[in-house]
């Protein structure tokens, strides 16, 4: 977040660079699979779920038996049993609506997918209650 975007820069001076962000940790038991039926299993979902809508859906049958069964080989899976969630966001909620609204002015202003996501966050989630 540059200085330059915040109106209340010229008022105060009172600003640092700074970064706004989305972050979240997960942790828990972690297994790894290397039985190629439990991969195969868990392609197939994800596979099922990611072509699911397409006017011509492709399936893992849709490939050579022995062709998939190479891949599935070189796939290790990882299993991750969630015990606990830990988020934070810093999405420019300590800055007035002035300051909030030059930061989103910008972020739409900058190249990649990554401000303008941060963009969409600010303006989803509310700012917290000073």
């Amino acid at each position: 977040m540059s200085p330059s975007w915040y109106p209340g820069t010229a008022r105060h001076g009172k600003v640092v660079p700074t970064w706004n962000y989305v972050s979240v940790h997960f942790t828990g038991r972690l297994t790894v699979h290397r039985d190629t039926e439990w991969v195969r299993e868990v392609v197939g979902l994800l596979t099922a779920r990611h072509e699911a809508g397409r006017p011509a859906p492709w399936h893992v049958s849709d490939a050579p038996r022995d062709f998939i069964d190479g891949q599935l080989r070189a796939i290790v899976g990882v299993e991750l049993a969630i015990a606990t969630v830990e988020a934070k966001e810093k999405l420019s909620q300590n800055r007035d609506a002035e300051d909030r609204a030059g930061a989103l002015d910008g972020l739409h202003h900058e190249p990649g997918p990554g401000p303008a996501a941060i963009a969409d966050l600010m303006t989803t989630l509310p700012p917290a209650r000073r």
